[in-house]
């Protein structure tokens, strides 16, 4: 199967996985439910093979990749770090001496999964070098995550902070993984990730009280819908406008400024996030959790409308 096609399917079984969670969450099948999704060993075992599939695919980037030219690999590389910081900031600003300012790193890293199936489903008609700079961006995007992970969570020793920092290590150091590459990535869309979020997604509605967390809300919300495209929009123009490097051939602005609106899409790493955040504060862990669901959905149908409004225009 070609890796547009996973893209797609595995971006929709993410979406099911989600969706399925939810309501099964607020049915009379609740709590058993909420007693397989508290299996730690199943999600940290489902978020050590997403990992080690972007360690995998840091180091074939690195060794023949869009990493391997400097000039090429300074913007995905200033790009991902500017998508990280934006978001970190809006947040923390609207989250200022707050409870809540624990969860900065909630809206940091791009769910690549499903911006990846975005695009196969709205973006279908990219050309394929858009198609690869938005993979090398989200991949240093996941990678400096697990960085920021490494920095501020690992010495918690949560296993989800463990395993991320396990997995991202190994894809990097083993050569020879590289040849599971293919199977290993099709684990990953069609088993460890809608897995992730099946486990990671439910919520009890009816428990959440946004009656003293909407500052939460609101900046998870915010973060994803305008701090994280401006982030990786703005810096890749800086970084291009100034010389210090250059897009892949082919790259039209016009045709990139939709397609990297999909990394407004957090998921998989913000539910990391949520839950290493506010390990302490159930309360503040589901409302954190129901903003990431809707900044989800508001950032898919967001990218998914410009990227079909791109096409239209390009006749």
């Amino acid at each position: 199967m070609n890796t547009a096609r996973r893209q797609l399917i595995g971006g929709i079984l993410l979406f099911v996985s989600a969706g399925l969670a939810m309501i099964l969450a607020n049915t009379s099948v609740a709590q058993g439910y909420f007693a397989f999704a508290s299996l730690e060993t199943v999600r940290a075992l489902a978020i050590f093979l997403f990992f080690l599939s972007v360690g995998v695919e840091l180091r074939s980037e690195i060794v023949g990749g869009s990493l391997s030219k400097p000039r090429q690999a300074v913007v995905p590389i200033f790009a991902a770090m500017g998508g990280l910081a934006m978001p970190v900031i809006v947040f923390s600003l609207i989250n200022f001496g707050l409870p809540s300012a624990a969860g900065w790193g909630v809206p940091m890293s791009s769910d690549m999964a499903f911006a990846l199936g975005v695009l196969a489903i709205a973006g279908r008609w990219l050309p394929k070098s858009i198609r690869t700079f938005v993979l090398s961006l989200a991949v240093v995007d996941d990678s400096l995550t697990i960085l920021m992970i490494a920095i501020f969570f690992a010495s918690s020793f949560h296993i989800l902070s463990l395993v991320s920092l396990a997995g991202v290590l190994l894809g990097l150091l083993i050569p020879s993984l590289k040849k599971a590459q293919p199977r290993l990535e099709s684990v990953v869309a069609y088993g460890a990730l809608p897995l992730f979020a099946f486990m990671s997604a439910g919520i009890t509605l009816g428990a959440v009280d946004f009656s003293t967390s909407w500052p939460l809300v609101i900046g998870v919300v915010t973060a994803m819908i305008l701090g994280k495209p401006l982030g990786v929009i703005g810096t890749t123009w800086l970084v291009t406008r100034s010389g210090l490097g250059k897009l892949p051939a082919g790259v039209v602005w016009k045709d990139l400024f939709p397609a990297l609106l999909v990394f407004g899409m957090c998921f998989t790493l913000a539910m990391v996030m949520t839950e290493l955040s506010f390990s302490n504060s159930p309360a503040l862990h589901s409302v954190a959790n129901v903003s990431v669901l809707i900044g989800l959905v508001s950032m898919a149908l967001i990218s998914g409308f410009a990227l079909f409004a791109r096409k239209a225009t390009r006749g």
